[in-house]
């Protein structure tokens, strides 16, 4: 898949890079990729040669999907177009911003993954009381990215996760609920939990990884209501979601630090924890426009792709 081989005639016995020519080698480590084999039924001295690795790449889309006109942009690491079972993370970015906005702030590009940051219609997601598509409609969108993406790209169908901030994050929940088999994990960062979020949520298990400040003045860390609509606690979250995951009970609070403190749950049928900042703000913790000086450069998204085993590109 993704190869172009180049026929060419050599000696019939080939190194490449100290590996023998009937076994193949590559390169991880991102330099020239070839392998070197003998084609079946050809003489020995015929063999197949790959080419480089494509490098890592950026690039904006649009997709007509369930009759409106969405747009998304799609990164990818170095080899995507010849590497085997990559993971895919579906991105999605708070009310009243974007993708490319969300992207810039939490460097979710960074993965060693296929990363797809999309759109809202009017920077907005459902079921959020403000969002002007419904449910079915952001989910045909969600339907159709992964698709287009499986169809170009060899994804692992056991590592397709859904990341999302604020709005965004509350949607990546809402995924989590309406596409449990195909999805494997969810990451939500200052999520709104609007209580439609979990309506009708499958009970099969969901990965997932959570981080909340606690003097967050927009999505309250302790609840609320905005735009007439009420919105889940982080303690009620995390709680349906333990239920969700059949966890045994709560695991020990560890200090990372004077600010962060690590929740974990125990005999979960899939993991589960949540990352609380003390004292901090509406924000992706440790993304280039976090001024709190609470965590570190990078640590939610450094964190996350810990926690759903996706590494950094």
């Amino acid at each position: 898949m993704f190869f172009r081989d180049v026929v060419r005639a050599v000696a019939p016995t080939v190194l490449v890079a100290g590996c023998l020519s009937v076994a193949g080698c590559s390169d991880q480590s991102g330099g020239l990729r070839t392998a070197i084999t003998t084609l079946p039924d050809q003489p020995e001295d015929v063999v197949r040669e790959v080419e480089p690795w494509s490098d890592p790449a950026r690039e904006s889309r649009q997709v007509t999907s369930a009759g409106l006109k969405r747009s998304y942009i799609v990164s990818v690491p170095k080899g995507a177009k010849q590497r085997e079972r990559l993971p895919l993370i579906l991105a999605f970015h708070g009310y009243r911003e974007d993708a490319e906005r969300f992207r810039q702030h939490s460097q979710l590009d960074r993965a060693d993954a296929v990363v797809a940051f999309l759109n809202g219609v009017g920077n907005a997601w459902a079921p959020a009381p403000y969002a002007e598509t419904t449910g079915q409609q952001d989910l045909q969108f969600v339907d159709d990215v992964v698709s287009q993406l499986e169809g170009e790209f060899s994804i692992d169908k056991t590592r397709v996760f859904a990341a999302g901030f604020s709005n965004g994050g509350g949607f990546a929940a809402f995924v989590g609920c309406q596409r449990p088999q195909e999805f494997s994990g969810i990451a939500t960062v200052a999520g709104a939990f609007y209580q439609r979020v979990s309506e009708q949520c499958s009970q099969i298990p969901m990965k997932h990884v959570d981080f909340h400040g606690t003097a967050d003045p927009v999505i309250s860390y302790d609840g609320g209501e905005r735009h007439e609509t009420v919105y889940n606690s982080t303690p009620e979250m995390l709680e349906e979601s333990a239920v969700r995951n059949h966890c045994a009970g709560r695991g020990e609070d560890v200090a990372l630090s004077p600010t962060v403190t690590e929740l974990t749950w125990e005999g979960c049928d899939a993991a589960q924890a949540h990352f609380r900042i003390d004292g901090g703000p509406h924000v992706w913790p440790g993304g280039s426009v976090d001024g709190s000086g609470l965590v570190s450069a990078g640590f939610a998204t450094n964190t996350l792709l810990k926690f759903l085993g996706v590494g950094l590109s």
